[in-house]
C-alpha cells in the first residue's frame, strides 16, 4: 500500500493541507467537506479509463458536487483554501507521478474551468500573510509540470488581487522565494516567462530580493538560466537599483530575437536599449552571452537532447548586437 503513488500523494497533501487550513483559519467542518470532494476527485482520477463518455460523466458529476459544496456546504472565506489545492492537484494530474495516463476531462475540469474561475474571482481575498502560507503549501512538489500552468496561476492569484501593493518588503521577499523555489524545481524550461514576471515585480526597496535573484539558479542547470545569471552578475553601473533595472531591460530585450534577421520590432527595442547603456557596456553583455554557445542544446540524463529556444534567442540577439556594433 505504501508504494501506491495515490496513497503517497494523498497523505503528503493532507499533511500540508492541515497546516494551510490552520493558517487560513478554515472552519473544521469546511475542511472536512472540502477534503471529501478532493478525496473523491483523487479516487475518480485513479479509477479513470480512456473511455471518453465515462470521463465526461465523471467530470460532470464532480462539477455538480463542487458547485453544491461552494454554494451551500461551506463559508465563502474557505474558497481561498480551495484554490491552492486545485492548483496542487492539477499539477500532479499533469505529470506521470500518479499514472502515465493523462485524464483529459479531469484536466479540463480543473485547468479550464474551476481554476480560472476561482483565480479571477476578486471576492476571494488573501492578506499578504495568507498568500505567503499559500506559497509555502505550493512550494515543494514531486514534479513541476510544464503543462499545468502551476507557476502562471500562482502569479496570477497575486496579480489579480494586487497583493504585493500592500505587502512589506520582507514578506514580499519570502513569498517570491517560495515561488522561485518552484521555478528552481521545474524540469526543462521552454521559456522564462514566469521568471521575467518576477523580475518585473522587483522595486527599488527590494535589496535582499535583488541579491537573491543574482544568485538564483535552476536545479537542472539549464543554459538559459546560466546566461541570465551571468547577465545579472555583470558589473555595469555603481548604483545597485539602476544596475539591476537596466539588466532586467536587457534580459527582456535579449529574449525577443526571432527569425533569421532583426525585425523592425527588435530594431526599435535595440534603439531604446542603446539610449540606456553605452556601446562598450552593451558589447560586454553581448560578449558574455556569446560565450555560452554550448547552451543552445540541453541534454537530459537519459540521453535525449532538446533545443533551448530561450538560450537561442539570447545568443541570436547577442550576435546581432555584435554585428551592429
Amino acid at each position: 500500500m505504501m508504494n501506491n503513488p495515490y496513497w503517497t500523494f494523498k497523505n503528503d497533501e493532507l499533511a500540508k493541507s492541515k497546516i494551510l487550513a490552520k493558517e487560513l483559519n478554515i472552519p473544521e467542518s469546511d475542511f472536512t467537506n472540502i477534503q471529501f470532494w478532493f478525496d473523491l476527485l483523487l479516487l475518480k482520477h485513479e479509477q479513470a479509463t480512456t473511455n471518453k463518455e465515462d470521463q465526461l460523466k465523471t467530470e460532470k458529476e464532480l462539477e455538480i458536487k463542487f458547485n453544491e459544496m461552494i454554494s451551500s456546504e461551506i463559508e465563502r472565506k474557505s474558497y481561498k483554501y480551495i484554490l491552492p489545492k486545485l492548483l496542487n492537484y492539477n499539477n500532479v494530474f499533469n505529470d506521470a507521478f500518479l499514472r502515465s495516463l493523462y485524464v483529459a476531462r479531469l484536466g479540463a475540469l480543473l485547468g479550464d474551468n474551476l481554476i480560472p474561475r476561482l483565480v479571477s474571482d476578486k471576492k476571494i481575498v488573501y492578506s499578504p500573510e495568507e498568500f505567503f502560507h499559500v506559497t509555502v503549501y505550493l512550494r515543494d512538489n514531486y514534479f513541476v509540470s510544464p503543462n499545468s500552468n502551476f507557476l502562471e496561476d500562482t502569479l496570477r492569484i497575486e496579480n489579480v488581487r494586487g497583493i504585493f501593493k500592500k505587502t512589506s518588503t520582507k514578506l514580499k521577499f519570502e513569498i517570491l522565494k517560495n515561488i522561485l523555489h518552484i521555478i528552481h524545481q521545474k524540469p526543462f524550461h521552454h521559456d522564462i516567462i514566469c521568471f521575467k514576471k518576477i523580475l518585473k515585480l522587483v522595486s527599488e526597496t527590494d535589496i535582499a530580493l535583488i541579491d537573491y535573484l543574482k544568485k538564483f539558479q535552476v536545479e537542472n542547470g539549464q543554459g538559459c538560466y546560466k546566461i541570465v545569471n551571468e547577465i545579472l552578475n555583470l558589473k555595469l553601473f555603481e548604483d545597485t537599483w539602476n544596475d539591476f533595472e537596466i539588466k532586467v531591460q536587457l534580459i527582456l530585450f535579449f529574449d525577443t530575437a526571432k527569425g533569421a534577421h532583426p525585425s523592425t520590432s527588435w530594431n526599435k527595442k535595440f534603439q531604446g536599449i542603446s539610449k540606456m547603456i553605452d556601446n562598450v557596456k552593451l558589447s560586454l553583455v553581448a560578449h558574455t552571452v556569446l560565450k555560452n554557445e554550448d547552451c543552445k542544446i540541453y541534454s537530459f540524463d537519459y540521453g535525449a537532447q532538446w533545443g533551448d529556444d530561450t538560450a537561442k534567442r539570447f545568443l541570436k540577439s547577442a550576435q546581432w548586437i555584435k554585428d551592429i556594433l
